[in-house]
């Protein structure tokens, strides 16, 4: 920490950079792409306009605790590309924070790896979700000594389903079957198909609430999956964000986040299958641009006026 912070309830410093992602009123568009890893965002970032095509500097930053934050214009439209890292924590602290310095309706797209639990979706798929819900390890089953014995009874506790915003979820998924199309083609079915219309699940572990076997752990998982099929039939995958994406979304109540996502089938559930690093190589780029090409296609409501922020353009122009 290198600046005082005020308010221990939501700490910014004086200049009102928020405490975990370190960004401030400007620096974050309307319009945000969020990844788990640096290097996919990196990556994905190669799409930007240049700097010249912008006529602004492209904003980058890393605060002290690993949030990636890369702010440029995609066909001239303004965009933030945001790393957070794995798990709903991280979800949390980059929706609120983000939340918190940027104005009016706020687009999020969350592209991430997953492992299917549906044969309709191989390895190299990539699944849109229409909705997710979230599983829960239940600390108190594990416990010596339960706080509420009749909540202690099973394991695991499985929520009901959020809802991903309708309309930028078909459009996304119909700009993915496009873009992926070719790719499927020239790849022999490597790459794709686009599923869409199941849920998303969102364990709290990698392991334990996404019913991976450990036998280092004491985890009464071996019949989670099928327990969670009894709840929410129609389950295509598992993953740890996104449904925390939909969630915080509904509960956004002064200001509204539109919310969607699509994640790649790195990990085949049923087959016990893992994708091939060749494929990955063709899969993201194509994906990222699919999820820009959505992001800016989606209208917002009172969109942030670019002057004093990042994105402010400051090409000099000749005098006529």
């Amino acid at each position: 920490m290198k600046e005082a912070l005020a308010d221990a309830n939501f700490p910014q410093d004086a200049s009102g950079r928020v405490y975990h992602i370190n960004v401030k009123y400007g620096e974050v568009a309307n319009r945000i792409l969020t990844v788990g890893d640096h290097v996919r965002a990196r990556s994905i970032a190669k799409w930007f306009d240049s700097e010249e095509e912008a006529g602004h500097p492209t904003f980058i930053h890393t605060s002290q605790r690993g949030f990636l934050t890369i702010t440029g214009r995609y066909k001239g439209v303004p965009v933030t590309i945001l790393a957070i890292g794995m798990g709903n924590p991280m979800m949390d602290f980059f929706i609120r924070e983000t939340r918190a310095v940027v104005s009016g309706t706020m687009a999020v797209i969350r592209f991430g790896s997953c492992g299917s639990w549906t044969d309709r979706a191989k390895l190299g798929s990539v699944i849109v979700p229409r909705g997710g819900f979230c599983i829960r390890r239940n600390l108190d089953y594990f416990s010596d000594e339960p706080v509420q014995p009749e909540l202690a009874k099973t394991p695991y506790l499985i929520s009901g389903n959020f809802a991903a915003d309708e309309e930028m979820t078909d459009r996304l998924a119909n700009n993915l079957k496009s873009t992926l199309h070719k790719l499927e083609e020239e790849t022999d079915g490597a790459v794709g198909p686009v599923v869409t219309g199941g849920l998303n699940c969102d364990g709290c572990s990698f392991y334990s609430s996404q019913g991976r076997q450990d036998s280092s752990f004491w985890d009464d998982n071996k019949e989670l999956i099928e327990e969670v099929r009894k709840v929410h039939p129609d389950v295509d995958c598992s993953e740890m964000e996104t449904s925390m994406l939909f969630h915080l979304a509904k509960c956004s109540i002064k200001q509204k986040i539109k919310a969607a996502g699509c994640m790649q089938v790195f990990a085949d559930r049923l087959g016990n299958g893992f994708i091939r690093p060749e494929v990955v190589t063709l899969l993201e780029p194509a994906v990222g641009k699919a999820v820009l090409d959505t992001l800016v296609s989606t209208e917002i409501e009172d969109e942030m006026d670019p002057v004093g922020t990042v994105w402010e353009s400051v090409k000099k122009h000749s005098p006529a």
